[in-house]
């Protein structure tokens, strides 16, 4: 897929619809990860995020969801392919503002996204049409165990995923 496409086939998610749409547009469910060995972007320096944007493009590519998604290299877009991406909600405005190595993977029918280096090394979201919460977070628990199939995440027994956002 690419930005074209993108631009010629609005997300599954943005034509209404879902349950209880007369009152509920859509809902999202975003997960913030980080991996075990690789500083939080933070402190990263230039080398060590063009690593980590490298080792997770690989493990994106290779993992068992990926037939679905295409990786775009955020950092080699130009104003308006990062422009389409932020309005279609796909990114954030952090994201394509940023320096760096930086990418995300973007589901065909644009309802799931992995960031890679955003705020932290990876920031997931899934989204539909209405309300959804459960379908939602059946989607995301799934995409998030094949990616921690491939990536040894940041985790404290105690604090749980260590994640610079706070939220």
């Amino acid at each position: 897929m690419t930005i074209n496409q993108i631009m010629s086939k609005p997300g599954c998610w943005l034509g209404g619809g879902g349950p209880l749409s007369d009152i509920v547009i859509s809902s999202r469910i975003r997960l913030a990860r980080n991996v075990n060995g690789f500083p939080f972007l933070s402190r990263a320096t230039h080398t060590q995020r063009s690593e980590l944007a490298g080792f997770l493009r690989e493990r994106l590519e290779s993992s068992s969801f990926r037939p679905d998604f295409t990786y775009i290299d955020v950092d080699s877009l130009d104003e308006l392919g990062c422009q389409v991406l932020v309005e279609r909600h796909l990114v954030s405005r952090q994201l394509v503002e940023a320096k760096g190595a930086r990418g995300v993977s973007v589901s065909e029918n644009q309802n799931t996204v992995v960031m890679v280096n955003e705020e932290d090394h990876l920031r997931m979201h899934v989204v539909r049409a209405g309300m959804q919460l459960d379908e939602i977070w059946s989607a995301i628990d799934k995409l998030d165990d094949a990616i921690e199939s491939q990536v040894d995440y940041a985790f404290h027994p105690r604090y749980g995923y260590l994640t610079a956002c706070p939220t």
